[in-house]
């Protein structure tokens, strides 16, 4: 049986699990993966395969079918009397244009169905065009660090691995250079620059900065007992005295979540005092030099958008690409959209698309598009 790849007592398999359980999209967790074995453990025989799927045929995506039902019949002058009301032998006005009606009901419908399919094509796209990237790059950098050996060069200065699962030391902004956007880190090997998009934010959006919302309403959905036991009226430290050794589903417990909320404060419902944890979140993230320009790039937002709930919530990666898909096809095209949905849309969404997702998943989702509405 093949050993694992180790390095540093780290294995693949291990750090993919770090990347997805911190909301990595899989399939950006794979490039990353990728790129840590090729920094780390060397060039070996290399197979691409696509880890993004792209079927010929998506399901709900066939062309409708449309058969027109207004047949317009031609009147004859002086023998044909126009009339509202269908008779034997005349539909009549009234039935002629609901037929009509009818007919672009369905064609709308048709097309809306076309644009949803478009939009969940190109978030697809998009990922298959960064797995080849990150191929090519490879392939580049072979062939660079080849021609480097043959000329009696050696290279140095890579670019720090990934052992350490997602430390990426402090994020210093996001700059312009050769006419394409960068963000700045300062980490333990020095500083480095990376491409902005493929920070993805992660110190921000795909750590645990601004969850503590969506952890809590995940775990109230999967606990009804919890509102039972607060019904009303709760004071923090006596939910925390309660319920704070709890695990939430990122591994960590009710009682560090609430760290942010005053110690002794108290809230109408457990409802208000989730919607204050990721108010608190907000306004952390904001006042952190570096970190709003992190999530703008993280999530693709131009300069000119005022608004984080404007961006395209293909970008949210804390969201499987299924479900995303989803959204899209059901009208959720942002963000802020989502931030508006309830959970229990959400779930209907997934349940009719088939996407293995439950209560808990529609609730996290729904808090954390709140949260991130609250950035700016």
């Amino acid at each position: 049986m093949p050993q694992e790849i180790s390095y540093d007592g780290t294995t693949v398999g291990q750090l993919y699990q770090t990347f997805t359980k911190a909301g990595i999209d899989p399939s950006d967790a794979s490039l990353l993966v990728a790129s840590w074995i090729f920094e780390n453990v060397g060039t070996a025989k290399h197979v691409f395969n696509y880890v993004e799927l792209f079927p010929a045929v998506a399901p709900g995506c066939q062309p409708p079918s449309f058969a027109r039902t207004f047949a317009h019949t031609d009147w004859v002058d002086g023998e044909d009397a126009v009339q509202a009301g269908q008779t034997t032998g005349e539909l009549g006005f009234n039935e002629r244009f609901h037929r009509i009606e009818h007919d672009l009901d369905a064609l709308g419908t048709g097309v809306a169905q076309a644009f949803a399919c478009m939009t969940a094509m190109r978030a697809s796209l998009r990922k298959l065009l960064d797995e080849v990237r990150v191929e090519l790059n490879r392939l580049h950098t072979n062939a660079h660090d080849n021609a480097a050996l043959d000329r009696g060069i050696l290279q140095v200065d890579k670019i720090p691995n990934y052992v350490g699962a997602l430390d990426f030391g402090k994020y210093m902004g996001t700059t312009m250079f050769l006419d394409k956007k960068v963000s700045v880190w300062e980490t333990k090997q020095g500083t480095i620059v990376l491409p902005a998009l493929e920070t993805v934010g992660v110190d921000v959006v795909a750590g645990t900065k601004l969850k503590g919302s969506a952890q809590v309403s995940r775990y109230l959905a999967e606990r009804p007992d919890v509102r039972q036991r607060f019904p009303q009226e709760v004071r923090v430290d006596d939910f925390v005295r309660t319920f704070g050794d709890d695990e939430l589903a990122d591994g960590r417990t009710v009682r560090d979540v609430l760290k942010v909320l005053p110690a002794g404060s108290g809230f109408r419902s457990i409802g208000d005092m989730v919607v204050e944890i990721g108010e608190r979140e907000a306004v952390i993230v904001r006042t952190t030099m570096g970190a709003p320009e992190a999530v703008s790039a993280a999530l693709g937002i131009d300069t000119a958008i005022q608004s984080v709930g404007d961006a395209d919530v293909a970008k949210l990666v804390a969201v499987p690409t299924k479900a995303r898909q989803a959204l899209s096809r059901a009208g959720i095209n942002s963000v802020g959209e989502l931030a508006k949905a309830s959970p229990e849309k959400v779930l209907s969404i997934m349940k009719e698309n088939q996407i293995n997702a439950g209560a808990g998943d529609a609730a996290e989702w729904t808090a954390y598009a709140q949260t991130l509405t609250k950035l700016r």
